[in-house]
């Protein structure tokens, strides 16, 4: 099998290495190729760790989730039997995932390390003996902790294991700093991973450390390698976050995120299959809010279709089984967990804590490059109110809060950069992530927009979603457009009587009529919608998915019938009478319509 010249590195990398670094990287590709049985090879960022790494260079790597960092970490222990790798990790399902994707595709002996590990003297005995070359260790096991000191801090004062020790890689390393250090005030709330650097007083000198993640600006790479005592030699390898295929978008919560209608836009009412909902991931800063949403969620789903499990709520104060159940739910068939690659999209309610965390909460999404996604963060409207006149740049920490006037809340300056006005054109979000990261900028996309930076070029957030964008009261009234031309109301009896008519034909004929009612193939509110609609409103079949806000599997089984039905009735009434009472429809519609939403367009995700 050929592997695409577009997946492989350069020639002009090769030649740039020493003699000896050209080696160590030539091999790492014919490990990985053979390993993954000629799919693939490694990529320069991966290379330029390997040898880092083997030539005993601490190293960083920043590249976005789902770039392949964890190879970083496989191929120094497939060039370096015998020795043993510590990788740390921060939860123990990220562990649980990374134990088994290390045994059942390189057939590297691993084992987790967390309060749960077994105490069984047999694996402690292979643990210690270097039988097992890569153990996944959460910080909290390497020192003292409730008064405790854990088996593998024990293992640390064993010299005969120690001395088999070449390479500590600390995954998610941003945690280093926004989970392990005194943040403006605020305690560290897992010290131990601010503690990290101590393993230096154990382990050999010559062991070299590797930190990696998607989200590290500079100022935190440089508290990494404080706190690493990383070598004067270290190598930073940096790639975009951006991931082309990804869109950015931020939207205003009305009334703030104790209003659960920002989101009815992710399930329709009404709902009824042949309906897709999008595999969304939406994270929220609050437990109680996540149950709270959940439930809401669940109660727009017809009563058939809930609690079964379509919407669901994950935190740690969840039930083991409960947490299991949960997340294989998600995660098959199609992947594991939040690596999932067709995970459409993802929300975040309120304003994360730090640019960082947002990035990493958007590389959940757009893992697949067959499919467009979305990242999508709903942000309290006092975010946009922010003023930044005379603000001096904190270039060591430009997340660092900040006391507006007239706002009692501190907010991060680099997030009001981030957002700004949310009239702005052309503030295109993967700029500033490049800019924010000290990275390569990557401003090619692929999918139909790369942000919400372009309004000219018609944006629109409605088209990502199935439901209408909730704007609440006060916005629809203040920006209530002059509404369009209706159909004259003496013909809309006729159509409606019609309309209905079709619907029970078809359902008569359906050979699911018995689970699926006619309201599945048309309800009340579509036949009024399609009556009154005038006529260069359905200008085609898909107009009519369009105005009722309908799945492409709709109108592939009833757009058609029902445009041609409605031209039909058009056909008959009297050309110049139809003008007419276009005109005056005006003043013959005594209703109180309203002007229908502008067409329905989705995404395909």
């Amino acid at each position: 099998m050929l592997i695409s010249p577009l997946r492989t590195p350069s020639r002009t990398f090769f030649t740039s290495l020493s003699q000896k670094e050209c080696a160590i990287a030539l091999r790492a590709c014919l490990l990985i190729y053979s390993y993954t049985r000629g799919k693939m090879v490694p990529h320069r960022g991966q290379l330029e760790s390997t040898v880092a790494s083997d030539c005993g260079r601490d190293s960083s790597v920043i590249a976005r989730t789902g770039l392949g960092k964890t190879l970083c970490i496989t191929i120094p222990l497939l060039l370096k039997p015998g020795t043993i790798t510590l990788t740390v990790y921060p939860l123990k399902r990220l562990q649980a995932m990374q134990v088994k994707d290390f045994w059942t595709k390189y057939g590297i002996p691993t084992v987790g390390i967390n309060e749960d590990t077994s105490d069984s003297p047999e694996l402690w005995k292979k643990i210690e003996n270097g039988e097992i070359p890569h153990l996944i260790v959460q910080p909290e096991q390497f020192r003292l902790t409730n008064g405790h000191l854990p088996r593998m801090a024990k293992l640390l004062r064993v010299r005969s294991f120690t001395s088999k020790v070449s390479r500590v890689a600390i995954d998610e390393a941003h945690n280093i700093y926004t989970a392990g250090t005194i943040i403006n005030g605020r305690p560290p709330f897992r010290p131990a991973w601010g503690a990290l650097g101590e393993l230096r007083v154990w382990l050999p000198k010559n062991t070299c450390y590797q930190a990696l993640s998607a989200t590290i600006p500079d100022y935190i790479l440089r508290i990494i390698r404080q706190n690493l005592a990383f070598s004067s030699d270290a190598v930073t390898i940096r790639v975009s976050i951006n991931r082309p295929n990804i869109i950015y978008a931020t939207q205003r919560l009305v009334d703030g995120r104790n209003n659960m209608k920002n989101v009815d836009c992710i399930i329709p009412q009404p709902f009824h299959p042949p309906m897709r909902l999008p595999r969304l991931v939406v994270f929220h800063g609050e437990k109680a809010e996540t149950c709270n949403y959940s439930q809401y969620l669940n109660a727009r789903l017809p009563p058939a279709l809930q609690n079964l499990g379509i919407c669901a709520h994950y935190h740690s104060d969840m039930s083991p089984e409960y947490l299991e159940q949960t997340y294989n739910s998600f995660a098959n068939p199609d992947g594991t967990g939040l690596d999932v690659p067709e995970i459409d999209g993802v929300i975040n309610i309120g304003l994360p804590e730090g640019v960082p965390k947002r990035f990493q909460f958007e590389g959940r999404a757009g893992r697949s490059s067959t499919r467009d996604a979305f990242a999508l963060t709903m942000i309290e409207p006092w975010v946009f109110e922010m003023d930044l006149d005379g603000v001096i740049d904190d270039k060591d920490d430009p997340d660092r809060p900040l006391l507006t006037d007239g706002l009692k809340k501190k907010n991060p300056k680099a997030y009001a950069e981030f957002f700004g006005d949310d009239s702005d054109e052309g503030k295109l979000r993967p700029q500033f992530m490049g800019t924010y990261l000290a990275g390569t900028l990557a401003l090619n996309f692929t999918c139909r927009w790369c942000c919400d930076g372009h309004p000219s070029n018609g944006f629109s957030l409605s088209e990502l979603f199935l439901g209408p964008i909730y704007e609440g009261e006060d916005v629809r009234t203040a920006t209530k457009r002059k509404r369009n031309k209706y159909r004259p109301v003496k013909q809309r009896p006729k159509l409606v009587e019609l309309l209905t008519e079709w619907v029970t034909e078809v359902h008569q004929k359906d050979e699911l009529r018995f689970v699926r009612p006619p309201s599945f193939i048309l309800d009340d509110t579509g036949i009024k919608e399609l009556s009154r609609a005038n006529s260069p409103i359905i200008s085609s079949f898909k107009s009519v998915t369009y105005l009722l806000r309908q799945s492409e599997e709709w109108e592939t089984l009833y757009a058609q019938a029902l445009f041609e039905l409605i031209k039909s009735y058009d056909g008959t009434l009297p050309v110049k009478r139809r003008k007419k009472e276009v005109v005056e429809s005006d003043e013959e519609d005594q209703e109180t319509d309203e002007e229908p939403e502008p067409p329905f367009k989705r995404v395909e995700l």
